[in-house]
């Protein structure tokens, strides 16, 4: 993998998960994600992430959703 993105692959990003997340590219390199309205620190949601992919960001991001989406009380591992 060179690290640069396929076509569309930002665009795909943000259609699924921009309606939650301002997501872009990090100045130094690398991409960060920043929810729209931010979270209590409770319930290990995140309200920022980095990574230095998109590929990495489109598995962290469908992780947070499945966090968002748990029923309550239930624990999450991974």
């Amino acid at each position: 993998m060179t690290g640069v993105p396929a076509p569309g692959e930002m665009a795909a990003l943000i259609a699924r998960y921009g309606g939650q997340w301002l997501i872009s590219e990090a100045a130094g390199g690398g991409y960060y994600a920043v929810r729209r309205h931010s979270l209590s620190e409770e319930g290990g949601l995140s309200n920022v992430m980095c990574t230095t992919t998109l590929g990495e960001m489109a598995r962290r991001l469908a992780a947070e959703s499945r966090r968002e989406n748990r029923p309550p009380g239930q624990s999450f591992a991974g």
